[in-house]
């Protein structure tokens, strides 16, 4: 069965119970599917991307959830009750490519489109807040794709603009650029698309890895010896750019998509 999540985003535990650790995070929209289900509320359930964990069932829809749909432009958009952000506060505030499901007949010169919400009730959203460009974006953009979140704070699971990990983090670029790679480093590394780059020969756009005898950390080279990533630099947990030479990850080998090769720095 496929449900669709009614959260801005929701954690996937390893384990049915809250303050564990988390597997990954799915957001707004997304549809997953129901594996099983606990008579105590929680059930394990399946990403797009393969990943399993478990959630409270009362994060999740049954609904038909398909049709016109767009996506969140911005790092954030609210969600309202009706068409004025002073009447009262917004519903919830959805993250960064949260799918909407906007109304069959809509003005397209509006600045407030209603939508129809993941419960079946209707609010409002504002025009500049959607994507009307869902087409995917050529591999050159992942550059100023990532400069957008600069800033925003390492989160162990995330995959939202809300907080990312490393991982979560270079999945989500290549989402937004039509490429659906694995969620976790270790896989990344392994994936079909890629092929290995030598050290000597890295040019932007190739994807790093580091860790301690395994893959567990991973980046976005720009050229120049730096490298952009959901991490620590100089002791700030978050999106960021630190150097090859001065970073305390441990480079081990390093991957491209296999498209034309170099791209422009960042």
């Amino acid at each position: 069965m496929l449900l669709i999540i009614n959260r801005p985003f929701i954690n996937l535990y390893l384990i049915p119970r809250i303050n564990t650790e988390v597997s990954t995070q799915g957001m707004y929209g997304e549809a997953v599917t129901l594996i099983t289900e606990k008579p105590n509320g929680w059930c394990q359930v399946q990403t797009a991307d393969k990943e399993t964990g478990w959630v409270k069932r009362n994060t999740l829809s049954q609904t038909d959830y398909q049709s016109h749909i767009y996506s969140v432009k911005g790092l954030f958009a609210h969600l309202y009750r009706s068409a004025d952000t002073t009447i009262s506060p917004p519903l919830m505030t959805l993250p960064f490519g949260a799918k909407i499901k906007l109304s069959e007949t809509v003005d397209p010169l509006s600045r407030w489109f209603p939508i129809l919400l993941v419960t079946g009730k209707k609010g409002w959203i504002q025009r500049g807040d959607i994507d009307f460009s869902p087409t995917p974006k050529p591999f050159s953009e992942i550059f100023s794709l990532a400069r957008t979140f600069m800033g925003i704070p390492y989160t162990w699971g995330g995959t939202t603009s809300y907080g990312f990990d490393c991982s979560g983090f270079i999945q989500m670029l290549f989402k937004k650029l039509d490429y659906l790679i694995p969620r976790n480093a270790r896989d990344q590394v392994n994936w079909e698309g890629f092929y290995s780059v030598e050290p000597s020969s890295l040019a932007p756009g190739d994807i790093l890895f580091f860790g301690e005898g395994k893959i567990g950390h991973v980046g976005l080279y720009i050229g120049d010896g730096q490298f952009l990533h959901a991490g620590v630099r100089d002791g700030v947990h978050a999106v960021g750019i630190s150097l090859l030479k001065k970073t305390n990850y441990t480079f081990i080998s390093a991957r491209r998509l296999r498209i034309s090769s170099t791209l422009p720095l960042f």
